[in-house]
């Protein structure tokens, strides 16, 4: 037998099956799950999928604060660097699962990461089918993202949103994106040689 065969039974998938929600503030979002997912070097994190009405997806993670990943800012020691990201990633949390749980009843004690996990999946388990907003950035890897500081969320039910995109620090083009329409809007007479 070939160890190579193309035919009739080899399936193409001409499209892709999902999308990612796009860059910009965006209406009719639901927040579909909370799970703790293992990465290939055996790192768990926290995933929030959301999804919005037309099928788009949206992946936000959270991993374990590493201390040997983290600098401390000048006059800052490793320990309040590493007591600063954990703020901040628990503020991100606290952020998405407010807006999906009473804020009474979102509670957490955890000694590790797996505890925290486990317990945000466990408060999470009575999540009401409320629809947000969400404001979707690029990171710095040009990846569709939710910002690193809220406000990125907030209840449909509002009425009109309160996200505001600021120019300055949400990247909205893609790195790349600046550099084309520079060389784009460029003509022949502006080069030095």
């Amino acid at each position: 037998m070939a160890q190579y065969t193309i035919d009739q039974n080899t399936e193409v998938r001409e499209t892709s099956s999902t999308s990612v929600i796009p860059v910009g503030i965006n209406d009719d979002v639901k927040l579909i799950a909370v799970t703790k997912e293992t990465a290939t070097n055996n790192s768990p994190y926290l995933q929030f999928l959301f999804r919005s009405t037309d099928g788009s997806e949206l992946k936000h993670i959270e991993w374990d604060i590493d201390p040997e990943r983290i600098s401390p800012k000048p006059g800052e020691t490793q320990d309040e660097a590493v007591q600063r990201r954990t703020n901040m990633m628990l503020v991100r949390v606290k952020h998405i699962c407010t807006k999906f749980v009473d804020e009474s009843k979102f509670v957490l004690n955890a000694q590790n990461f797996d505890e925290l996990c486990e317990g945000i999946i466990t408060i999470m388990a009575a999540k009401s089918d409320t629809t947000v907003r969400l404001k979707v950035t690029y990171n710095w890897k040009d990846y569709a993202s939710l910002p690193g500081f809220p406000p990125f969320i907030e209840e449909q039910s509002n009425g009109e949103t309160k996200l505001k995109i600021n120019k300055q620090y949400d990247k909205m083009e893609k790195s790349g994106a600046a550099a084309e329409a520079e060389v784009a809007e460029s003509d022949e007479s502006d080069l030095p040689f």
